[in-house]
């Protein structure tokens, strides 16, 4: 059997079709900008996680060399 031969569908079925198909491709479209977005933020957030684990190393090496400066003797 010739897998090309022609398929016919009533025009309400296809107008149908058609329909649906524009609808699919709409959904893509929303789903791959919401998807866009999320990466954005997710961006945005690795940034920021970043900068405050950084800030948090800082204040670790401060705290550690104001305990070090009181646990030394005074001469």
């Amino acid at each position: 059997m010739d897998e090309r031969a022609p398929v016919f569908v009533k025009i309400d079925e296809y107008k149908d079709i058609a329909d649906i198909m524009t609808l699919m491709r709409e959904k893509l479209r929303q789903a791959k900008f919401l998807l866009d977005k999320i990466a954005e933020l997710k961006a945005q957030e690795d940034a920021e996680l970043a900068t405050w684990a950084k800030e948090l190393e800082d204040v670790e090496e401060r705290v550690a060399s104001v305990d070090k400066a009181l646990s030394e003797p005074s001469i």
